[in-house]
């Protein structure tokens, strides 16, 4: 026996069936059996829909945009060329799960700045939303006894300067000693290219002794792994 009072409910009171959740994409132009296989799956299709909007939102705040955008492409292509043949839903939700979880947990970046000689400097970022990010500094010599030059982190967050485009940011100690300056190359796309860290006088007690600095050019250093390879 059909039950007529949903029916009748949305007759009286205005209500619309719940429509099915749809995936990032538009499901009439699927082709890859992977896309099918998305589309014939409600669970699937809000994964999807998730990793899409998860990813727009990480993007936003990364600096190096290019190795993330390229992570994020591997993937798919994993993705992809796991279903060629056979697709599993249940591998695609494996799949999809994985790659959700690393981009809800994305937060932390590596930048470098390394020479012919045994100095070697790093800056690790922490975002903490659009504006701000922790930060940490480390130079070392890396030779037989690798030696600690410069190292300044733990809780410093530094706060961007400019909203659109996000050019510069700074970090400020309580003393008002030492001022770390950021500033940010990027290309037509958003992605930064260079950091350019800069430190004030007072900035030298974090450098033992006191002959090096903080000041550097530092380029991307990301290794991202795709989680399903």
């Amino acid at each position: 026996m059909i039950d007529l009072m949903p029916l009748l409910a949305a007759a009286l009171f205005g209500a619309s069936p719940v429509s099915p959740p749809q995936p990032s994409f538009d499901c009439a132009k699927a082709t890859h059996l992977l896309e099918k296989t998305i589309c014939k799956s409600d669970a699937l299709s809000q994964l999807d829909r998730a990793v899409a909007e998860s990813y727009r939102e990480k993007l936003g705040i990364v600096f190096d945009k290019a190795s993330f955008r390229t992570q994020q492409r591997n993937w798919q292509q994993v993705l992809r060329t796991h279903c060629a043949r056979v697709c599993a839903a249940a591998d695609v939700e494996r799949d999809y799960t994985r790659q959700l979880d690393f981009l809800d947990k994305f937060r932390e970046e590596d930048w470098s700045a390394n020479y012919k000689t045994a100095d070697v400097a790093y800056l690790h970022i922490d975002h903490q939303g659009s504006l701000q990010f922790l930060f940490t500094i480390k130079r070392d010599l890396e030779d037989d006894k690798p030696e600690t030059l410069c190292a300044m982190g733990g809780d410093m967050i530094a706060t961007f300067l400019d909203i659109a485009p996000t050019s510069k940011a700074r970090w400020v100690d309580d003393g008002g000693k030492c001022t770390v300056d950021f500033a940010f190359d990027r290309d037509k796309t958003g992605n930064v290219t260079r950091i350019a860290v800069s430190g004030s006088d007072g900035c030298r007690r974090y450098c033992p002794n006191k002959q090096y600095m903080i000041d550097d050019n530092y380029l991307p250093d990301n290794a991202w792994a795709v989680g399903n390879q």
